[in-house]
């Protein structure tokens, strides 16, 4: 198994790809390459050679940019990266569906399309990868488990703009979209280890959910949510109007769901209030329940920046002994990355202080991952690795 990783920060989209294609052996093409960066990169016609090159391709728009190995590579105009794994030994399929009025129905057809794309329809793979639009990714990851059982663990991210505009793309099978689901599947000659975390902590306060709707949450211990959330934060929300954003003042302190308890690590499952809702709730990017237990979560710039190297070397740990790491994926949050803003380079270093791999990193709207518990989940602001690993 071998893993080229490329990035570039040219912002013609054509000359972007040809730089990406130099760094590929032109004989043998990638069993799977998987493309992420700036959304204004995104062009059928300049990415035409690079499909070509790669038949197995797939591909989402990350906010501003993507990370590399060698650096971040992100601008308001470029930023491009190209994750190329050869694998002779293993098999490699991609599916995809469109989301229309059954997300559901599309999880389970992308995955069933990409598992005879890769020629074992009747398996279960090592992992799932997928680049979901943002919106409905629970009732995705719903029919992939319908499908797959959830032994599988389903990995990746919501694509992303660079203002939330809605501007996303996906690139599969010679086509852009904004509204696909896109799904690979990896039956890997080697291994293959994952993590799935944050870079947060819970504050000793929280409440449980009495009113909600989807992502709507709307009462907190029979209050409304923005009231409560208002003050444990000591009046964070004061100057926000009705319907008005609070991505920005809300990034630090989260909503979190305890999800598992193994050996003594609690993991947590985080939730991203989005804007005020004229009822005085809170418009979050994940789904929550009613029943459930929310804390208040909190963050810092130094641990958003050393959980990503944290979580690779976790995804590191997991492959078997003798088993080397070739390269990883990194999903890594477009809030957090927007919170770190200009010390981005010290996660990459965080990231190469102890993996010194090629890896693609991509900046998302919302990540999908599998905790300790084998369950798989979409959250925000979560960090998510997958590393590869082949014998020694």
């Amino acid at each position: 198994m071998q893993i080229i990783s490329n990035s570039t920060l040219n912002s013609d989209p054509s000359a972007a790809v040809d730089e990406l294609l130099t760094a590929l052996p032109s004989d043998t093409p990638p069993s799977l390459a998987i493309l992420s960066g700036n959304y204004r990169m995104f062009s059928e016609d300049a990415f035409e050679p690079l499909s070509r090159a790669c038949p197995t391709l797939v591909a989402g728009s990350s906010c501003q940019g993507i990370m590399t190995q060698t650096g971040v590579t992100q601008s308001e105009q470029g930023g491009l990266g190209l994750f190329a794994l050869y694998d002779e030994d293993g098999a490699y399929g991609v599916g995809t569906a469109a989301l229309e009025d059954d997300p559901k129905k599309a999880g389970h057809d992308a995955l069933e399309r990409a598992l005879e794309d890769a020629g074992r329809s009747w398996e279960a793979p090592d992992l799932i990868w997928c680049i979901l639009p943002p919106g409905r990714e629970e009732a995705v990851i719903e029919g992939m488990v319908e499908l797959i059982g959830n032994s599988v663990p389903i990995i990746g991210g919501s694509v992303a703009d660079n203002e939330i505009a809605g501007d996303w793309f996906q690139y599969v099978e010679g086509e852009l979209h904004c509204d696909r689901i896109v799904v690979a599947v990896l039956f890997p000659s080697g291994s293959i280890g994952y993590s799935f975390s944050s870079g947060y902590t819970p504050e000793n306060i929280s409440a449980v959910v009495t009113h909600a709707e989807g992502r709507h949450l709307m009462a907190l211990d029979g209050k409304p949510a923005a009231d409560v959330y208002n003050e444990w934060t000591h009046g964070l929300l004061n100057d926000v109007p009705e319907g008005g954003s609070v991505l920005m003042q809300s990034t630090v302190n989260p909503l979190g769901r305890l999800v598992s308890e193994t050996e003594g690590c609690s993991e947590y499952l985080l939730s991203h209030p989005a804007a005020l809702s004229p009822q005085r709730g809170l418009q979050l990017f994940t789904e929550v329940c009613e029943g459930e237990r929310l804390h208040l979560m909190r963050g810092n710039l130094d641990s958003l920046i050393s959980r990503a190297g944290r979580v690779v070397e976790t995804a590191k740990q997991l492959l078997p002994d003798k088993h080397a790491p070739t390269g990883a994926l990194i999903v890594y949050c477009a809030g957090c990355m927007l919170t770190v803003a200009d010390r981005m380079p010290e996660v990459v270093s965080s990231i190469g202080s102890e993996f010194k791999q090629p890896f693609l990193g991509t900046f998302t709207f919302g990540e999908q991952g599998c905790f300790l518990d084998s369950t798989n989940r979409h959250g925000n602001l979560m960090i998510s690795a997958v590393v590869f690993g082949a014998k020694e």
